[in-house]
């Protein structure tokens, strides 16, 4: 058994816990097929929820061969796909706060901590203009308009839970939010849903026309490849910035973090997210490759082509691996650094910060 590898894999059965591949919403039921990993739990002490309770029809365990791939040393990992239903009736309000929360857990179902494994579904009432395939590519690799939302949706009531269970802070107590790397808006087109103090920017000015036109609820401004922005210093009290990281280089991170600390307020807290072992797992990114980038704390994989065709400068948007230990200790010049939450960020980490009250 390779350890490194071994290690890799547990991160993502213990983190991720599991993925939906698909959710469609009808007038008359939900259907959520997807895989499920468990280390500890059999099988058959797998629940699938819905809104806290067990989903009415479930089909489990079928076929995954495919999971071999990533998950080869997990146990089950062979037979680890799931397909549920759900009908839809009166007395059943599958989007009690605006969405619908899925989850896989054990037998003793969910606790206070099970936000960080569950995937949310907006309600379709509630969903906003989306952008096009082209814009929502350039975010998440795909033009996958489903992806997009489920994600977005996902990041950001899993952020409110984890604001709530740390700081007992509902979202709408902030008085000011950063979207930082906002792209096609996937996690603002939420946050405005629950603060109505949201700004958006980016470097891409496509996507910041898109969601100007689209999200009429948050405001957005292009911002140029490094720093200094035009927006105040001690504006915002909360900062979400999804995968920016993992795309900077070592000078350029150092110059966004020392503006982050300018524009946000003494005590802000920042939501960061970085590759961490649950991603790796995803991607099957060589255990070699994390290795190094343990010894070394910082490890530049090369340009990413994502961004090609909206910024001029080809080598900006790289491909980043940190170490916890190099968060811990570099990011520590610019803010409190108090914790590094695996997997919660989609399937990033999230490093959560703040801001000291002396600059």
């Amino acid at each position: 058994m390779n350890i490194y590898q071994a290690d890799i894999q547990l991160a993502a059965a213990r983190h991720l816990r599991w993925m939906p591949d698909s959710v469609v919403v009808t007038e008359d039921e939900i259907t959520v097929a997807g895989w499920a990993l468990s280390v500890w739990d059999g099988q058959d002490q797998q629940r699938f929820l819905i809104n806290g309770v067990d989903f009415d029809q479930v089909e489990w365990p079928m076929s995954s061969s495919d999971l071999l791939v990533p998950f080869s040393e997990i146990p089950g990992a062979a037979a680890s796909r799931f397909r549920c239903r759900h009908r839809r009736t009166d007395e059943k309000n599958l989007f009690p706060d605006g969405f619908a929360r899925l989850n896989v857990t054990g037998q003793f179902g969910e606790h206070r901590l099970s936000y960080r494994n569950a995937w949310y579904v907006a309600d379709p009432a509630l969903e906003q203009a989306v952008p096009s395939p082209a814009q929502i590519e350039r975010v998440i690799g795909s033009g996958n308009i489903q992806a997009f939302l489920l994600g977005g949706a996902t990041i950001v009531k899993r952020f409110e839970q984890l604001l709530l269970e740390r700081f007992e802070r509902p979202m709408g107590t902030f008085r000011s939010i950063l979207d930082w790397g906002c792209g096609a808006g996937r996690l603002s087109r939420y946050l405005s849903l629950l603060s109505p103090a949201v700004t958006g920017i980016d470097i891409d000015a496509d996507n910041i026309a898109s969601c100007t036109k689209k999200l009429p609820g948050a405001r957005f401004q292009k911002v140029d490849l490094m720093p200094p922005t035009s927006l105040p210093s001690e504006t915002f009290d909360l900062v979400v910035g999804l995968s920016v990281l993992t795309h900077l280089d070592e000078p350029v991170q150092d110059a966004w973090l020392e503006e982050l600390r300018r524009i946000t307020r003494p005590e802000a807290l920042l939501l960061l997210s970085v590759q961490g072992l649950p991603q790796i797992a995803l991607y099957g990114t060589p255990p070699q490759m994390q290795l190094e980038a343990h010894r070394k704390g910082f490890l530049d994989v090369g340009p990413n082509s994502q961004l090609q065709a909206v910024v001029d400068d080809t080598s900006y948007y790289r491909n980043v691996i940190h170490s916890p230990d190099y968060i811990m200790t570099r990011w520590s010049r610019w803010f409190d650094v108090l914790d590094i939450v695996e997997g919660v960020a989609g399937n990033q980490d999230l490093v959560l910060l703040r801001r000291r009250a002396e600059c």
